[in-house]
């Protein structure tokens, strides 16, 4: 792939300079209220306040590196970091503190960037061997992408890198609480159990389940319908089909809790500007509604 157009290098760089004043007048006009509400005399002691400064943001791209591609139809929990050549599809979800992170490809921003997903076609073409290629002339490249498919759920505290090779979840994929994922790729309806490891080079087939704190080695290959558990991990025992069900039924529960969790964050980013008064009100009304939905 080629590097960054000069308007997307001139977009990056304008956009995160507005976006820094933005923050700093912020914070002066919170430090002009505090004075105006703070009654002072001259010779009382001197009183501090809080400096609020956060960068975070939830989809970061990456001028050389690509940017998030995020279906309309997803939840991004608000503490979660998308960061680079990340595509997530429709249904799926990213839950908090999860990071996903592909900042070594060789993907640089265009005029046009793709920033959703509509049709698979606007996935990251894994097949494209210029996007990890390391002889690229810019040191820090060498790296792969991260395609995660359709009613997946990358649970609490996640990370899932890119960092030798691509790392591609398919559909119905249920990744465990602090599970880590590193440029491997992960087929249709498994479920990767908490704390395990996947490490890169290795492939998990569809209709498997790997067991909670496994680590599965580099290049090798989870045939499908087996659960496999252990440090280093091997085969357990074969799955039965009501296991095989299991599976599926994990990432549609998980699906069906996405709209109390959307709704409840989304009452809460259209009010956090506004007083503190008010905001309490809206998080006890968004929490309320999470509960009946």
């Amino acid at each position: 792939m080629p590097g960054p157009s000069t308007y997307a290098i001139i977009r990056h760089y304008l956009g995160r300079a507005l976006r820094e004043t933005g923050q700093a007048l912020d914070r002066v006009g919170a430090r002009g209220v505090l004075h105006a509400n703070t009654k002072r005399e001259v010779g009382d002691d001197a009183y501090t306040f809080e400096r609020i400064f956060s960068r975070h943001r939830q989809k970061m791209e990456l001028l050389h590196r690509g940017a998030p591609r995020v279906h309309s139809n997803t939840f991004i929990a608000p503490c979660s970091h998308l960061i680079g050549s990340v595509a997530i599809g429709e249904g799926s979800s990213v839950w908090y503190g999860a990071v996903l992170r592909a900042d070594r490809c060789r993907n640089g921003l265009r005029v046009k960037e793709k920033r959703v997903i509509e049709s698979d076609e606007d996935y990251f073409d894994v097949n494209d061997a210029s996007i990890s290629d390391p002889n690229s002339g810019i040191d820090g490249f060498g790296g792969g992408v991260i395609n995660v498919g359709r009613g997946s759920n990358i649970q609490d505290g996640v990370i899932i890198t890119a960092k030798t090779g691509h790392s591609t979840l398919g559909d119905n994929v249920t990744v465990g609480h602090s599970a880590q994922i590193h440029s491997a790729t992960i087929g249709s309806n498994v479920l990767i159990g908490m704390g395990s490891k996947i490490s890169p080079g290795a492939k998990i087939e569809s209709n498997t389940f790997i067991a909670a704190g496994a680590i599965v080695p580099p290049d090798v290959t989870v045939p499908s319908g087996e659960l496999w558990a252990g440090q280093p991990a091997k085969k357990l025992k074969s799955l039965s089909k009501q296991q095989l069900d299991k599976i599926k039924y994990q990432a549609n529960e998980v699906s069906l809790k996405l709209h109390g969790h959307f709704f409840s964050n989304l009452c809460l980013i259209c009010v956090k500007s506004t007083s503190n008064f008010r905001v309490h009100i809206y998080m006890s009304w968004g929490s309320a509604a999470m509960s009946l939905v």
